[in-house]
């Protein structure tokens, strides 16, 4: 059994709810891994989802490391000294800063995960919900309020997610649908198919966890804007997961980026989104069909986790950095985000071996493959 050692210092790995942590360790679990975490996890008490880990299969608090260390891998995000001095197969090193430029070694981006409560999906789920009936053209559904800075003005300024749904209900007109409470979302799910945007008013209609995929699985394109903070959601990750089509203002932001007109729709502007929704009202059927295999496509490449391990485990270096998307990254760091950061140049495919190399890549680019 492929085995892990995992200790953690914090503090930022035990933020946002505990959900970095989990979406971590989780991907181990779920590969199959057998953990044995050291169980000093910060000064406080890990919150909501930080305690899922305690759930995971094959996990269990251990304070010493059991056996050949030769053999296992060591997971932190400092490394303890009496730690590294020990044989390992690979020392994996957690990292959170995706704006530095990383000339001299190769990290992987770890994808965006889906929200905790949605984690433990099977596979065969997953296939079910791609082949459900579609009942409507565009959805969004998800909280508005405190969406309403911008963070990112790189390499376009990125609109919050309050004015873009504000956009769509005054623009749109009798194109789109506002559903006021749950009841007339769940008549619309067993009614006739909406050629038209479906959204929800945040503050009456709450979908619960159990019902989200299912529902996001009804819809060809979901509406995809940032987070409160940093633009990468879970709801994007889980659209694609069951071939919903986003439709974001961040392609970017993925590794490798989604590509307009294959696995999304996109915009800066409001201008540009109304003009995107309209196009994607328009669009035929055998043309979003097409685009729902790639966005699939792309989610089975690049976002099962499966896949993330698979690049660690063949990673040829002794330490492998991994990447992780975190709030607190985007807000200290936001002014840092540019041509340089690793972000923008992917890990997804090999880059140029050698500063000099990687130096021109940047500043006489070839577009980033998918």
């Amino acid at each position: 059994m492929k085995q892990l050692y995992a200790r953690f210092y914090g503090p930022e790995i035990f933020l946002e709810q505990g959900r970095l942590l989990f979406a971590l360790l989780h991907v181990f679990a779920n590969a199959g891994y057998r953990i044995r975490l050291h169980p000093h996890l910060g000064d406080k008490p890990l919150e909501k989802y930080g305690q899922l880990v305690y759930r995971l299969p094959g996990l269990e608090l251990a304070d010493h490391t059991a056996g050949d260390t030769s053999r296992m891998f060591y997971l932190y995000d400092r490394a303890d000294p009496d730690l590294a001095r020990q044989p390992w197969a690979k020392r994996i090193e957690a990292r959170f800063d995706l704006f530095s430029p990383f000339w001299r070694s190769d990290p992987i981006i770890m994808p965006f995960p889906m929200h905790p409560l949605q984690a433990g999906l099977t596979r065969a789920t997953l296939l079910d919900l791609r082949g459900c009936e579609r009942k409507m053209r565009v959805f969004f559904s998800g909280d508005t309020e405190h969406y309403r800075r911008v963070w990112v003005r790189y390499p376009q300024t990125k609109l919050p997610r309050e004015p873009i749904v504000k956009a769509v209900i005054e623009h749109m007109g009798e194109a789109r649908i506002l559903i006021e409470d749950a009841s007339t979302l769940e008549r619309l799910m067993q009614g006739e198919y909406l050629q038209r945007v479906v959204l929800t008013a945040s503050s009456q209609v709450r979908i619960e966890f159990a019902d989200w995929l299912p529902t996001l699985a009804r819809a060809d394109f979901f509406l995809s804007p940032p987070g409160i903070v940093m633009p990468m959601c879970h709801n994007i990750i889980e659209a694609m997961a069951v071939g919903t089509i986003p439709i974001t203002n961040y392609p970017e932001w993925m590794d490798p980026p989604l590509q307009p007109g294959r696995h999304c729709l996109a915009f800066n502007t409001l201008d540009e989104l109304i003009a995107t929704l309209r196009h994607a009202l328009a669009m035929e059927q055998t043309q979003i069909a097409a685009m729902r295999a790639q966005v699939i496509e792309y989610y089975e490449r690049y976002l099962r986790p499966d896949r993330f391990i698979a690049r660690v485990e063949s990673h040829p270096g002794p330490v492998v950095p991994i990447l992780m998307y975190t709030e607190r990254n985007m807000a200290q760091n936001a002014k840092r985000l540019g041509r340089h950061s690793i972000l923008m140049q992917g890990t997804t495919h090999p880059r140029p071996r050698g500063l000099w190399r990687r130096l021109a890549a940047v500043y006489w680019p070839v577009h980033r493959r998918t």
